[in-house]
């Protein structure tokens, strides 16, 4: 069963933002676990830190998959850069990179879907 009211171009984009939000919870949560177990050394926090920030970029992936369901994609693709540039300081290479690959692609999804707003009535 897929997106029928939405475009080929926004289920890639769909597919790569579910992929990178499971991976986010997965080493968001193995951060924290880390972080836990290390706690002692003072490093642990650090860990912790990464991991509540993955799990950040989990939970604002889901409201960029609202947008994209909203057909609001220059929002999303707005979002995404934000959410690409922390994935890759805090949220590690492969969610950056799936994320990039995201934002890439919302230009072609874009410029298909047009500006997005009914024309101006008549004067």
């Amino acid at each position: 069963m897929g997106y029928s009211s939405v475009p080929p171009e926004a289920e890639t984009i769909l597919s790569l933002l579910k992929i990178s939000s499971i991976l986010a919870l997965v080493f968001g949560i193995l951060w924290i676990i880390g972080g836990a177990l290390s706690l002692i050394f003072l490093v642990g926090i650090v860990f912790i830190v990464f991991g509540v920030v993955d799990l950040l970029i989990y939970y604002n992936i889901k409201s960029i998959i609202d947008l994209i369901d909203q057909k609001r994609y220059r929002e999303a693709k707005d979002r995404t850069l934000t959410w690409l540039i922390i994935g890759f300081i805090f949220g590690g290479v492969i969610v950056g990179v799936l994320l990039l690959i995201a934002y890439l692609k919302y230009d072609e999804l874009i410029r298909r879907a047009g500006p997005g707003l009914p024309p101006p009535p008549p004067p």
